[in-house]
């Protein structure tokens, strides 16, 4: 499977078990221009026991398997490559609300669609966590962020 395939397939699952939710790490930071590449894909959903039911939904649509390591849940299929994270707290953000507000729409074919969350929240989210990972890619993040103002 390519990614926009498999963009399509988990926005298709999302909107079957109406689940809000908004991409977050790489991924989120790829399709905003940034060169980075990441294999698994990251979520933030809203902390509630009736989403967390909902993410069963999402991996029986997608064919995969779900695990509860709460506040952190895992989709995945590794036939299909794919890797599908989902957090109900994401550090350094306020709020599942502010996130969503500030996210831009990926549509599919108009018909179903993602929510991104913004190179500065993602930008944000990384400093505030502070592993080694994520401060290696801040530059490049923060210079995609730079160069996306100027054009502006």
């Amino acid at each position: 499977m390519d990614a926009t395939s498999i963009l399509c397939s988990v926005a298709e699952a999302l909107h079957h078990a109406n689940l809000e939710a908004v991409m977050i790490g790489n991924a989120a930071a790829a399709i905003q221009g940034a060169p980075v590449t990441t294999m698994d894909i990251d979520f933030c959903i809203k902390d509630n026991e009736n989403n967390i039911k909902k993410l069963s939904k999402v991996a029986n649509e997608l064919e995969a398997e779900l695990t509860d390591f709460y506040p952190f849940f895992q989709i995945q299929n590794p036939d299909n490559e794919l890797y599908l994270d989902f957090l109900t707290r994401v550090i350094g953000i306020d709020s599942f609300e502010s996130l969503l507000e500030k996210s831009t729409t990926l549509s599919f074919d108009g018909i179903f669609s993602l929510k991104i969350a913004s190179l500065e929240d993602i930008i944000k989210s990384k400093t505030a966590a502070g592993n080694d990972k994520d401060l290696a890619v801040l530059p490049i993040l923060k210079k995609t962020l730079e160069l996306r103002n100027e054009k502006q």
